[in-house]
């Protein structure tokens, strides 16, 4: 998947408060879904009970939220998931 067809996955601009909680919890899920994937090596809580994942490098690196992954990770991940399941 090249960074086009990843910028075009990007969630487009809620309209209202409805829209804006339905693609917060999707955000969410999704990001669950990486976390229980990922190595526990990889992943932790805060002390505040955020959950958080090592990001990629190419992406920054770092810990990264499910408030804080960019699109492009956030997208890249999902199908690197979907990928290893079929």
């Amino acid at each position: 998947m090249n960074s086009q067809q990843i910028q075009s996955k990007a969630p487009a601009q809620a309209s209202s408060r409805a829209e804006v909680e339905k693609q917060k919890t999707e955000r969410e899920a999704a990001f669950r879904k990486i976390w229980s994937d990922t190595h526990k090596d990889y992943r932790g809580r805060l002390p505040d009970g955020t959950y958080t994942v090592m990001g990629w490098a190419k992406y920054g690196g770092g810990l990264v939220s499910a408030s804080s992954i960019s699109d492009a990770e956030l997208a890249e991940r999902l199908e690197s998931i979907k990928r290893r399941t079929r």
